[in-house]
C-alpha cells in the first residue's frame, strides 16, 4: 500500500487507558423534539465549544443575500476569552484563535476522512481539493481534485474503497450519522466505551472504528460507500432511518435566498459571485433571517459527540467536557501554525458576513480581517499539525516553464510525494528512501 501523504506533529501525548465505567449507554444524548428528536446538535456543540455573550435580539442579519443589515440585529457579539463565536457566517477564521470568530477545522479536531491539501501556499491550501503548488492565483479552487476515488459509473454521493485511501474523503455528516446509530443502538449491538482504545489520541474514535461503522450504515453490496445529502425531503426520511444523513445546522437550500441559484451547498454566494463561479466556500453560510449565524460545521458536531461520549466513559480528567481543554485542544490556536484556508479578497475586507470580490482575486490582501498569504510569514510551508496528502500538489502544473522557480520546487516535491514526514516543532524534514 502506497501512501502520498506527510504527517506534521506539533506534540502528542500518551494517556494510559482508564475507562470509568464498562458502558455509558444508560446516558442519553439531548433530543430535540422539535427536530424529529435528533440529537440537540445546538446543545451538544456549545456544551463542547462554549460561546461568547449572543446579541439580546439575536445574530445580526442582512435584508437579502449579500444585502444591508437589518434594523435592531445590527449588533455584533463581543469576544470572550476562551470561548467561541454564537454568530458564525464565514469558514475565514477557521483554525485560528477563537477570538477572531472561528472554530477549530477538521484538521485540528482529527477528522480522519478529511484527505487535507497541505500548506504550500497553493489555492486551496488546507482544503479538500488538491490544487498545485505552483497553480495560478486564478485557478478554480474547484476543479481540483479532492481524494474521494469515485464509484464506477461516476454515481453521485458515492465512494470506491481503495487500497491507497480507504474510504477516502467523505463529508463530515456520514460519519456523524453512523456514531450518532451506533449511539442510539448501544446497548443492543455496541458497547460505545470499547470505542477508545487509542491511547494517543485518547478521547477520539479511532478510524478503524469509525471505518466499521461508516460501512456498517453505508455500505453497499459491491463494496462501495455511499450516502445522501444531510437534508429533508420524501425520499429521505429521518425517523427509523439509518442511511439518513439529515443534519438540521446545515441551514442550506433557503428556497428565497437561493432563488437565483446563487447557493452552493451550505453557502449562500451574491448572484455576481455565483456567476463568476467563484469557490463557493468563500461565500458566507446562512445570513438571512431568523437562522442567521447559527450554521455549525458537521465536523464540529462529530466532534462534539466524540468528546461528549469520551467524557462519559473515560472521564474528565482525560477527556474533559470542553473541547479547548481536551487532548486535542491544546495549543490550538497560534496564528503562524494555524490550519486556516489562505482565503479570497472580499467585497469588504473588515465585513465577516462580506461576498467574494467580483472579479475574482486570490489570495487575499491581509489589509482587513480576513487572512491572506500573511500567515506563511517567510515560510514556503506552513507549520500547521496535521496529516496531508501530498500527491497532487506536489507534482505541479503541467506545462510550465522549466526555469520557473515554482516548478522546480514541484519536481523536487513530485519526486518524494509518497515519503515526507515533517515533524512541525523543528520543521526537520526526514526523506525516507
Amino acid at each position: 500500500m502506497k501512501f502520498s501523504t506527510f504527517t506534521i506533529i506539533i506534540a502528542t501525548a500518551y494517556y494510559p487507558s482508564s475507562v470509568v465505567g464498562s458502558s455509558q449507554c444508560v446516558v442519553p444524548l439531548p433530543l430535540n423534539a422539535d427536530d424529529f428528536n435528533q440529537p440537540d446538535w445546538a446543545t451538544i456543540i456549545e456544551g463542547v465549544f462554549p460561546t461568547w455573550a449572543a446579541p439580546e435580539g439575536g445574530c445580526p442579519r442582512l435584508n437579502k443575500v449579500g444585502g444591508s443589515l437589518v434594523a435592531n440585529y445590527t449588533d455584533f457579539p463581543v469576544a470572550e476569552e476562551g470561548k467561541f463565536n454564537p454568530c458564525y457566517y464565514t469558514k475565514a477564521f477557521a483554525g485560528l484563535d477563537p477570538k477572531y470568530g472561528g472554530y477549530p477545522t477538521p484538521i485540528d479536531t482529527h477528522y480522519p476522512y478529511e484527505f487535507a491539501a497541505p500548506f504550500f501556499g497553493q489555492p486551496g491550501d488546507g482544503s479538500t481539493h488538491h490544487c498545485p503548488m505552483n497553480a495560478d492565483p486564478s485557478t478554480k479552487i474547484q476543479s481540483c481534485p479532492k481524494i474521494a476515488p469515485k464509484c464506477d459509473g461516476d454515481v453521485p454521493d458515492c465512494n470506491k474503497i481503495t487500497d491507497d485511501y480507504g474510504i477516502g474523503h467523505v463529508p463530515p455528516f456520514v460519519p456523524l450519522a453512523a456514531v450518532k446509530n451506533a449511539y442510539f443502538n448501544c446497548g443492543e449491538q455496541t458497547d460505545v466505551c470499547k470505542w477508545f482504545t487509542d491511547k494517543v489520541n485518547p478521547c477520539n474514535i479511532p478510524k478503524d472504528v469509525m471505518d466499521r461503522l461508516i460501512v456498517e450504515y453505508f455500505g453497499t453490496e459491491d463494496g462501495n460507500i455511499q450516502f445522501t445529502p444531510p437534508v429533508l425531503g420524501d425520499d429521505l426520511p429521518v425517523v427509523d432511518n439509518p442511511k439518513s444523513t439529515y443534519y438540521k445546522l446545515e441551514y442550506g437550500g433557503d428556497a428565497e435566498a437561493c432563488a437565483d441559484n446563487n447557493c452552493r451547498g451550505p453557502h449562500y454566494c451574491s448572484k455576481e459571485a455565483a456567476t463568476e463561479d467563484v469557490w463557493g466556500d468563500f461565500c458566507p453560510y446562512i445570513h438571512t433571517g431568523e437562522n442567521a449565524g447559527l450554521y455549525r460545521h458537521p465536523h464540529l458536531a462529530l466532534a462534539a459527540l466524540e468528546l461528549w461520549i469520551a467524557n462519559k466513559c473515560m472521564g474528565p480528567d482525560i477527556c474533559p467536557m470542553t473541547w479547548l481543554d481536551s487532548p486535542n485542544g491544546q495549543d490550538y490556536g497560534d496564528k503562524m501554525k494555524s490550519t486556516s484556508i489562505t482565503w479570497a479578497e472580499m467585497d469588504d475586507n473588515n465585513d465577516p458576513i462580506a461576498q467574494p470580490a467580483v472579479p475574482y482575486k486570490w489570495p487575499n490582501a491581509g489589509d482587513g480581517i480576513f487572512p491572506g498569504h500573511e500567515l506563511y510569514g517567510d515560510m514556503l510551508i506552513k507549520p500547521a499539525g496535521g496529516t496531508y496528502v501530498t500527491k497532487y500538489v506536489a507534482m505541479g502544473s503541467k506545462g510550465m516553464d522549466d526555469h520557473d522557480d515554482h516548478t522546480s520546487g514541484a519536481s523536487f516535491f513530485g519526486g518524494l510525494a509518497s515519503s515526507i514526514v515533517m515533524i512541525s516543532s523543528t520543521i526537520a524534514v526526514y526523506l525516507l528512501v
